[in-house]
């Protein structure tokens, strides 16, 4: 008869088993590992690409920034533009307005006039001149005050003053600016007119 010796087969049949156990076992960790291993590679080139790109729109915005503010000093310099051009306007208005002002006192003055001071205040002219008689200084007044520029014509004063001789009135009037750009018109400083020869 024949003898079989099964305890060593049960022996190898177990040591296999084992082995193989060990196989899977390591097999599986280095399977785990290299899954690890990829999924961490690709994370990492996912936050490379990330910070690539944060990069990029971080550049991108200082660019934007640095034009933004080239912007702003366009937008600044066209205010300042805008403000001076205004101001040209207005000094221009008034230069007519005050032009046009003096050029209506001028064509009423009569020949026995003559004003020796004129201003402005805001909308308020005063006159100070000499004239031969009241007779003049009430159809001068009366004139200025049938002109479209002025109204509230009001004598201050009238005093009798000799000039070079010659017996004169004296007076001192002051009038309202009817015109509604009258207020911003003429700040000219006080100026004598020319004595007539």
């Amino acid at each position: 008869m024949i003898r079989i010796n099964l305890l060593s087969d049960r022996e190898a049949i177990r040591r296999e088993s084992v082995r193989q156990q060990l196989s899977i076992y390591l097999l599986s960790i280095l399977l785990a590992l290299v899954v690890l291993g990829g999924i961490h590679f690709t994370l990492y080139q996912k936050k490379k690409g990330i910070e690539e790109d944060i990069q990029s729109v971080e550049k991108e915005l200082n660019e934007l920034k640095i034009k933004v503010g080239e912007v702003e000093r366009y937008k600044q310099a066209k205010k300042e533009l805008e403000t001076k051009l205004a101001v040209i306007q207005t000094l221009e208005k008034g230069k007519m307005l005050a032009a046009e002002l003096l050029q209506g006192i001028a064509e009423r003055i009569p020949e026995k006039m003559w004003l020796e001071r004129l201003s402005f205040k805001g909308v308020q002219l005063s006159l100070q001149g000499y004239a031969i008689d009241n007779e003049t200084i009430a159809n001068f007044m009366k004139d200025l005050e049938r002109s479209e520029s002025f109204r509230n014509i009001e004598l201050l004063l009238t005093e009798q003053k000799t000039v070079e001789g010659v017996g004169m009135k004296h007076f001192s009037l002051v009038a309202t600016l009817r015109q509604a750009g009258a207020a911003s018109a003429p700040s000219s400083p006080e100026g004598a007119a020319p004595k007539p020869q």
